[in-house]
């Protein structure tokens, strides 16, 4: 029976399938190497350590595959696993479903998005989304990578939850404002993480090459700029507009944004992204840790403190 990692407790023993998402041969201070887990299900993540025959261990498993496990759960500055026995396992020993995550609907999702692209108004921007949904490729990547490769939506499906959250955002910003071109807003909502669709690996979430090296920021900009180049007569004033709306989307010089959003549109696409992303964060943590009478979270590193996760 599959063990979830969400329903694990402390002392819980473990003969189960998780998805082998990271591992590290590291060392203890006095020199005896063990292995470092990452395991995942659909409920969740929880690291691991295997303290012996982990150099033999690490010759047997890859990240991006299915292992058996064996093992009990400990208590170490939050849940994990000791692990005595790891290996490949054999595909009658699990069902896939149970080991990744999905988003629920993801046609809705894609049709809801579809939906506010059809309604701008446009001409060009209108073709623009349309040389995007077109492009099978690119849009069966969309539909598949993850939002993030731990923080929010780190799921298959998250970029597209995402990038819908993000765009029903600016629609709704753009109420407020009439001054905001709303057509440039909703594309540029749509296409501000474009290139987490080559910067993070599907199966693992691991970075590629390109997204290690380069960044999601600077990959969605040459997506968008192969995509305008492709459009005859593209009016330099909307190409620009929207370049600036990618590259400025993480807002601060210290988020690693190469420039700040200096336009009406770009500041509420950089808003509406920081929004709906730190609110998913804190939603997963609240969600993942809630256990028996917990008043608070772990101490998330990335944001400095703790969540309260119950009123």
């Amino acid at each position: 029976m599959k063990s979830f990692i969400k329903d694990l407790k402390v002392n819980d023993g473990i003969s189960s399938v998780f998805f082998l998402k990271k591992k590290e041969l590291a060392r203890t201070q006095a020199g005896k190497p063990y292995l470092k887990l990452t395991l995942s299900d659909k409920s969740g993540r929880m690291e691991a350590k295997m303290w012996e025959g982990g150099e033999q261990a690490d010759e047997m498993v890859a990240t991006g595959q299915a292992v058996f496990v064996k093992g009990r759960v400990d208590s170490y500055n939050g849940l994990q696993i000791r692990v005595d026995e790891i290996r490949l396992a054999d595909q009658k020993e699990y069902k896939f479903e149970e080991l990744v995550r999905s988003v629920e609907d993801p046609e809705k999702i894609f049709k809801n998005i579809k939906e506010m692209l059809d309604g701008i108004n446009d001409k060009w921007l209108a073709e623009l989304a349309k040389e995007f949904l077109d492009d099978e490729e690119l849009m069966a990547k969309f539909r598949k990578s993850p939002g993030a490769q731990n923080w929010h939506n780190a799921y298959i499906g998250g970029l597209m939850e995402h990038t819908y959250e993000v765009m029903h955002i600016c629609r709704e910003v753009c109420g407020l404002y009439p001054e905001a071109d709303r057509d440039a807003v909703i594309i540029g909502g749509f296409t501000h993480d474009i290139g987490k669709t080559v910067e993070l690996d599907i199966n693992t979430f691991e970075y590629t090459l390109d997204g290690g090296l380069i960044g999601h920021l600077t990959l969605g900009f040459e997506i968008l700029s192969r995509k305008i180049a492709g459009i005859k007569g593209f009016p330099q004033d909307k190409a620009l507009a929207l370049k600036h709306i990618i590259l400025g989307h993480h807002g601060e010089y210290n988020q690693q944004s190469p420039i700040l959003p200096k336009t009406l549109e770009a500041t509420i696409v950089y808003h509406a992204d920081e929004l709906v992303s730190q609110a998913n964060a804190v939603k997963e943590v609240i969600s993942q840790q809630s256990d028996g009478d917990k008043l608070w979270s772990n101490f998330i590193t990335i944001k400095n403190r703790k969540y309260l996760l119950k009123k």
